[in-house]
């Protein structure tokens, strides 16, 4: 008796709350009964969500495997594959259809159509009427698809043209209404929750760790067809960081599966529409994240304390390598700053105690701070250059998008022409403002980052374990530092040389010796006096002094230009929100 295998497909996610799977595979068991076959377990394939009219299916699909199986014999020639019709197999056009039916013939299927109870194999395909039967029967499941497929792409040009939302039923998590012609309302307790998300990514948090706190503190998720008690995974609140329509805006997406093909978020369609949504974030807010996202992207958070607050700015002054911070739970250094070259065992590069090093690093860059930047607007300043930054740096990824748009639809698209010199324009008056206010920034006494007190606090909270207060002023304190420094080169227990941003010359701080715990630490339980001696030469001290020391090169892992491009690499993971809005 000939073995029996077994095809259903459906398209889209939604029939998949359908019945539409369940009474194709109750179709075949039925027929395998009423037959006296048997219908095992492994010999069921299925397509679930996987077009038969972009020949999705038997191209990545479980079609795909069964002709691969037939080319390797692992399928015998004579089995039968039973199919509800021709078009769970295939809608693709007419040529290329047929050519797939044929090879799945040829090959030594025998396919069973359970709609119309005909048998297809190499015998019947020979004569001249089931043939033409399946030319028709195939040209005629390519035409119902193309059909719907313009049928649909009208509907939604047109709603798009008008500006209709009736088309577009979905949208993000923190919103809702009761009916498609009704307007969207905010969901309060959800949008405080993504504003909140946004707060704590301005302060300097990374969306690992936002989640961490929102699954600690049982906040809801925010995501449209979340499931009761569902949980933040690490990647959500990154996703939350990136979706525009916080701001109330709507980017129009091609989501066929030509497009997919093309990128995988479809292609864009005409400009984003602004108030289209309510608006739960404010532009300050958006920007404040924005440019905390750019300051973190110079290094990859593995600290979630935030111990380390000169992450991704620390070097090693001998050989470039990124220095590693090494916490500790007991003894009192509370953690060792170590090349990571060394920790690999490549090099002999000293450590030394981060509560020798902290200390003088901060002062210095506190010093830097009044001498240089002023008394107390900087903070705000500072923000605002970085909020500018983040607003030219997202119109230039935009602009990209745009004239990839453009490539791809060989300039047919006068909209997106026309978008792209305003994108260009907008840009140039950025870019200006930009120059402007940096030019008032030497003109006029301005504040600083980083204040006297803030300083001083940091060192109290800066090696606290297990505190989130201490956690989130850490976290405040990288960030701020991160927008004043641009590499530190560490020379153990000697030199550390500060290069801080827009400044051509770096800063040389001179740093504690060596010293035991013991003698240190007067409390200490066995505490000596130390013997008066000279404190210890600094080669590397006087060699920089003496304009004789070269500094390598900092070996950052990716250049800062191509982690800001598209301005959204912290997170590379897939978009929560990409499937709305539906459209065709």
């Amino acid at each position: 008796m000939p073995r029996v295998i077994s095809y259903a497909r459906f398209s889209s996610r939604k029939q998949a709350k359908g019945l539409s799977l369940a009474r194709q595979i109750a179709s075949a068991e039925a027929w395998c009964k009423e037959n006296g076959h048997t219908l095992e377990s492994e010999d069921r394939y299925k397509d679930e969500g996987r077009s038969a009219f972009s020949g999705d299916n038997a191209s990545a699909g479980a079609l795909g495997v069964i002709q691969r199986k037939l080319l390797a014999g692992e399928i015998e020639r004579g089995t039968i594959l039973i199919v509800e019709a021709l078009d769970r197999v295939t809608r693709l056009p007419l040529s290329k259809a047929f050519n797939l039916m044929m090879n799945l013939v040829h090959n030594g299927l025998v396919i069973v159509t359970l709609s119309d109870e005909k048998v297809w194999n190499e015998e019947t395909m020979n004569d001249l009427g089931s043939f033409m039967m399946s030319i028709v029967t195939l040209y005629r499941g390519h035409q119902e698809s193309e059909y719907k497929s313009k049928r649909l792409r009208k509907t939604f040009n047109m709603h798009r043209k008008e500006g209709s939302q009736e088309a577009f039923g979905s949208a993000p998590g923190w919103l809702k209404r009761e009916g498609k012609k009704l307007p969207w309302t905010v969901d309060e307790p959800k949008a405080e929750i993504v504003r909140r998300v946004f707060e704590l990514s301005a302060a300097g948090f990374g969306s690992k760790l936002i989640a961490k706190k929102a699954n600690d503190e049982d906040w809801p998720v925010v995501t449209r067809n979340a499931l009761p008690g569902a949980k933040w995974h690490a990647q959500m609140p990154g996703q939350l960081l990136r979706n525009r329509a916080v701001l109330g805006e709507l980017q129009h997406r091609i989501r066929t599966h030509e497009a997919h093909a093309q990128h995988w978020q479809g292609f864009i369609v005409g400009e984003p529409i602004k108030d289209y949504y309510p608006r739960i974030v404010s532009d300050d807010l958006w920007n404040r994240s924005r440019a905390s996202i750019r300051s973190r992207a110079v290094a990859k958070r593995r600290d979630s304390h935030y111990y380390n607050i000169f992450s991704g700015l620390m070097y090693c002054g001998h050989c470039g390598a990124p220095i590693h911070r090494k916490s500790e739970r007991s003894g009192h250094s509370h953690a060792q700053l170590q090349c990571s070259d060394k920790l690999a065992g490549k090099t002999e590069c000293k450590t030394m105690a981060a509560n020798l090093a902290d200390p003088s690093i901060l002062d210095a860059i506190y010093g830097y701070a009044i001498m240089y930047m002023g008394a107390e607007e900087r903070e705000t300043a500072s923000a605002d250059l970085a909020a500018m930054e983040t607003a030219i740096a997202e119109k230039q990824a935009q602009a990209a998008n745009i004239a990839m748009a453009i490539a791809q639809s060989k300039g047919k698209v006068p909209a997106l022409i026309t978008l792209s010199v305003t994108l260009a324009e907008e840009i140039e008056e950025l870019e200006q403002q930009l120059a402007e206010l940096k030019e008032e920034q030497v003109l006029e006494p301005l504040g600083h980052a980083l204040d006297g007190a803030f300083v001083t606090e940091a060192l109290q909270y800066l090696y606290v374990p297990d505190d989130e207060s201490a956690k989130e002023k850490r976290a405040a304190l990288h960030l701020k530092i991160s927008r004043v420094v641009d590499t530190i080169w560490l020379f153990s227990y000697d030199l550390a040389v500060i290069r801080y941003k827009d400044q051509p010359l770096p800063q040389a701080v001179s740093l504690p010796h060596k010293q035991l715990p013991s003698r240190a630490n007067p409390k200490a339980k066995y505490h000596k006096p130390p013997k008066p001696r000279p404190e210890p030469e600094k080669p590397f001290f006087n060699a920089y002094m003496s304009q004789k020391l070269e500094l390598p090169e900092p070996r950052k892992n990716i250049a800062f230009s191509r982690k800001l491009k598209p301005l959204l690499l912290e997170y590379a993971e897939d978009d929560e929100y990409a499937g709305y809005p539906e459209a065709a």
